[in-house]
């Protein structure tokens, strides 16, 4: 029985050698095939989680994300202005503030821009002049009008002219002062101007409008600050005088910024006005400064009464 159960082993053996040796095609072939495929369909399999990995991290990303990893498309201004990431130096202040990445103090910017007020550290370190100037005083209109000059338009019973009690200024010059306006800094924010690369050829001035009680007295239409050519970026100091006559109490001051072009100059001017009241009251030593933030152009200037 053993050595049947033998023979008919070696039997088989001997067919499966036989059809292995006449076939054309190796047994083991299918094996490494089948093995291939797996290898091809494994790596599909990677390729396909690496792409759809980058898909996510890039084209479909949020604009904040791209900003805050410096690969949006967008500008630095932008992704700042709207995100707070990628701010730099080329900022205005009047955005730093708005922003709170200002270096400068929160009363500095709550006083000057209105940015960072209910910050405790600010409010309590601002004088209460400021204070009624922004509206945030804890004393009434009336005394805020009768002291400084300010909320007068919410007091029913104000007069034409307010004096404090504490002291003999008036909110309007009692004699002619001379204004100094001082450009600092310009900064070009869109890609439309006209010239090399785009670049402008920015000239900047200001028209200075002065009232007494509301009636328009002086308009000074002021000479050239800076005349520049394919210029986007500058700063420094250009300073210049103008007589405000006595009795004025209200300066509005609005910036004027042309692309001077051989044929015929653009308006990028944003239309803004910056208007200080109760003028009577600046000291010396009181520099208001202004900033002109636009879709188009930044633009820093400061003044004071002398």
């Amino acid at each position: 029985m053993v050595g049947e159960l033998k023979m008919k082993k070696i039997f088989l053996f001997a067919i499966l050698a036989l059809f292995a040796a006449c076939s054309d095609e190796n047994p083991f072939d299918s094996i490494e095939d089948d093995l291939d495929a797996n290898y091809r369909e494994a790596n599909n399999e990677v390729v396909e989680s690496e792409y759809n990995s980058h898909r996510s991290s890039s084209s479909y990303m949020s604009e904040s994300e791209k900003c805050q990893m410096g690969i949006s498309s967008y500008s630095d201004t932008y992704c700042c202005s709207n995100y707070g990431y990628k701010c730099s130096s080329s900022l205005g202040e009047y955005e730093k503030c708005r922003l709170g990445t200002s270096t400068k103090s929160n009363s500095y910017c709550c006083s000057q821009y209105g940015f960072q007020c209910y910050n405790s550290s600010s409010s309590s370190y601002m004088s209460e002049s400021d204070k009624c100037r922004l509206g945030t005083s804890s004393y009434s209109d009336s005394y805020c009008c009768s002291y400084y000059g300010y909320r007068c338009s919410y007091v029913s019973s104000s007069s034409s002219r307010y004096t404090s009690s504490s002291s003999s200024a008036v909110y309007y010059l009692t004699t002619a002062k001379s204004m100094k306006v001082t450009l600092t800094y310009y900064k070009q924010l869109s890609s439309n101007w006209d010239g090399l690369d785009n670049a402008g050829d920015p000239e900047v001035s200001f028209t200075i409008y002065t009232y007494s009680d509301g009636v328009l007295g002086q308009t000074i239409n002021t000479t050239t600050f800076i005349d520049k050519q394919d210029t986007r970026l500058w700063s420094g100091t250009v300073t210049k005088s103008y007589t405000i006559n006595k009795g004025t109490d209200q300066i509005k001051i609005c910036p004027k910024v042309i692309d001077e072009d051989i044929s015929e100059h653009d308006n990028y001017s944003s239309g803004k006005c910056f208007t200080k009241s109760n003028i009577g009251y600046l000291k010396s030593t009181d520099v208001m400064e202004h900033e002109d933030y636009n879709s188009n152009y930044d633009l820093e200037w400061e003044w004071y009464l002398l």
